[in-house]
């Protein structure tokens, strides 16, 4: 097994595990022919996470980058290439309806919405090489993913939490689409292995309904937090969300602002994913409970080693 990793990049989780490492970086293209001399299958998950950013960053990170492992997968004739989308490829104006992988894709994208944008077009530049004949491409496309390591929701939520504006988005009842990371690893083995699954996408979702009053109350519960004691309804806090948007851009983006529309949909809106094609064809199924993934979390966010890196 090999990995390529950032030069200064903490790498003693994998260097524990016998990973070869490769030093480079996938928007430097000169850097990735060794990562992927010899392999068998390559897994792309590199992106440029967040719900906030400069366009440039997301583009050079996201949709170049993956470019370049495309290209440098293809040129060294590798067989095979799982590429980790997101359910965010998805059209927000369907949401709250059955999304399934023939579900519709954004064509309209909000101001600043620069993480979904590019994460589409990341995934429609690995259909052009599996079209062109030039790699096997498969694609998964995870809801929230929890669980260790997790430097994102988890804490975006312990946060929130702790914040004099804590709140419900909306009545809080609404479906959220949660997997655990070990399980989206699993489906990411399985896609991977399978000949069949080769030009196909596959929701990695679990099927427990887990709402944001589940989602917040296994996080207090964990970390020793209150629940929040009021709530407002979505289009009165997607309205601040954007003011707050405006606020940065027009500052110059120097500050991220603390609520952003994309926020507010993806923990206040409902989600009604179907993992079923994972199910039937890769013979997947999530296995880990919300409250267990929320668990280890935040257990693996309070060990020493941990607290001793953010200090």
């Amino acid at each position: 097994m090999r990995a390529l990793v950032r030069p200064g990049s903490d790498v003693s989780y994998v260097e524990k595990r016998g990973v070869e490492l490769v030093r480079g970086d996938i928007t430097d293209p000169t850097s990735l022919a060794p990562a992927v001399e010899g392999i068998e299958t390559v897994f792309h998950a590199a992106a440029m996470v967040g719900d906030w950013g400069r366009w440039q960053e997301f583009q050079s990170v996201t949709i170049e980058g993956t470019r370049n492992v495309l290209e440098a997968a293809a040129r060294a004739g590798v067989p095979r290439f799982l590429h980790v989308s997101s359910d965010a490829v998805y059209a927000h104006r369907y949401l709250g309806k059955r999304m399934a992988e023939d579900s519709p894709l954004e064509t309209r994208f909000a101001w600043w919405d620069y993480y979904r944008r590019s994460k589409l077009a990341a995934e429609r530049l690995a259909w052009r090489y599996h079209g062109e004949g030039r790699l096997a491409v498969a694609a998964l496309r995870p809801g929230v993913v929890l669980g260790e390591r997790d430097r994102a929701t988890v804490p975006g939520v312990i946060a929130f939490l702790r914040s004099k504006s804590a709140m419900y988005l909306g009545s809080g009842r609404n479906r959220l689409p949660y997997v655990y990371a070990g399980d989206v690893a699993d489906a990411c083995l399985l896609a991977a292995s399978d000949d069949n699954a080769a030009g196909e996408a596959y929701n990695v979702v679990s099927p427990e309904k887990v709402t944001q009053r589940d989602l917040f109350a296994s996080v207090a519960e964990e970390s020793g937090l209150a629940l929040p004691k009021r709530a407002m309804p979505i289009p009165i806090i997607y309205g601040f969300a954007l003011a707050m948007e405006a606020a940065s851009v027009l500052g110059g983006r120097r500050s991220r602002p603390s609520l952003t529309r994309f926020g507010v949909t993806l923990i206040g809106r409902h989600y009604l994913e179907d993992a079923t094609k994972a199910e039937r064809e890769l013979g997947w199924r999530a296995e880990t409970p919300m409250r267990e993934a929320v668990r280890r979390c935040v257990e693996w966010q309070q060990a020493p080693e941990q607290r001793a890196r953010v200090g």
